[in-house]
């Protein structure tokens, strides 16, 4: 069975080891708001976007996550949390799948704040100056300082998992960079940067966020490093998914001599 997470059991966050013999299949969206409730999240129904982590899982695990979230299934109106299937948005393709995901379920809401961005590490990672992990022509040092200004700090690794893909549809017609999911033997080559809040909003500004990239919270690796934190990243709506549109060269070309800046192989 599938299960959406969205909080504490996201990749890098505190109760993520409860998914360790789970099969992570991407990246998803869920119509839902989503809330602080200071040591944790939680989610309600609405017309809003919520981003989070779809898995394959198991009798075992669905009943571990049950209690994790105080989910009684023969009380359920008295849990913390009810389980309910949802329809889920891959970031992948665009598809659609049915999962498991957790409601909160009280009525103190208001006393809680809303998490507008509709992502939790996002969330976490407002606390500023912080890392954005560029795998496109922003790996081009270069160009990202003409957008953005001067970085105090970079480092690049690579994302597990993912592969680097062109099919966002740009206003242009042209396809622009994407990363997508596709499990292990793939890895993409990643440029971290430390920034401030000013250039964070100027990043939102060129990637056009969120209509035509959404910005997400991930963890990753320093190069070198087994230790995991959080950065910002970009990844395209997946109303904004093509598979007709062609790169332009000097799209390419840009992303190239990123590779070559930080000493990856051009043609990886």
């Amino acid at each position: 069975m599938k299960v959406f997470v969205y909080g504490t059991l996201l990749n890098g966050m505190s109760r993520s080891k409860s998914l360790n013999t789970s099969v992570f299949e991407g990246l998803g969206m869920i119509k839902a708001s989503l809330y602080d409730l200071r040591s944790y999240p939680g989610i309600i129904e609405s017309n809003e976007s919520v981003y989070g982590e779809v898995y394959e899982i198991d009798s075992d695990t669905l009943f571990t996550l049950d209690q994790i979230e105080g989910f009684d299934p023969t009380y359920s109106e008295q849990s913390l949390y009810i389980r309910k299937e949802v329809d889920v948005t891959l970031f992948n393709d665009g598809s659609s799948l049915k999962a498991y995901t957790y409601f909160y379920n009280a009525s103190d809401l208001d006393t809680y704040y809303e998490i507008s961005s509709g992502d939790y590490r996002r969330h976490l990672l407002e606390v500023l100056p912080t890392w954005y992990i560029a795998y496109g022509s922003n790996m081009n040092a270069d160009r990202l300082a003409n957008r953005v200004g001067d970085i105090q700090e970079v480092t690049s690794g690579y994302l597990e998992g993912f592969e680097l893909v062109f099919n966002k549809q740009g206003d242009n017609g042209s396809a622009y960079a994407n990363l997508k999911y596709r499990g292990e033997g793939y890895r993409c080559p990643f440029v971290a940067y430390l920034i401030n809040e000013d250039q964070l909003e100027k990043l939102d500004r060129v990637e056009g966020e969120p209509r035509h990239y959404v910005r997400l919270g991930m963890p990753f690796n320093k190069a070198n490093s087994n230790q995991s934190q959080l950065g910002h990243i970009y990844i395209a709506h997946p109303n904004k998914l093509t598979n007709d549109a062609l790169v332009d060269e000097s799209y390419l070309t840009a992303i190239k001599q990123g590779y070559v800046q930080h000493s990856f192989e051009a043609d990886f």
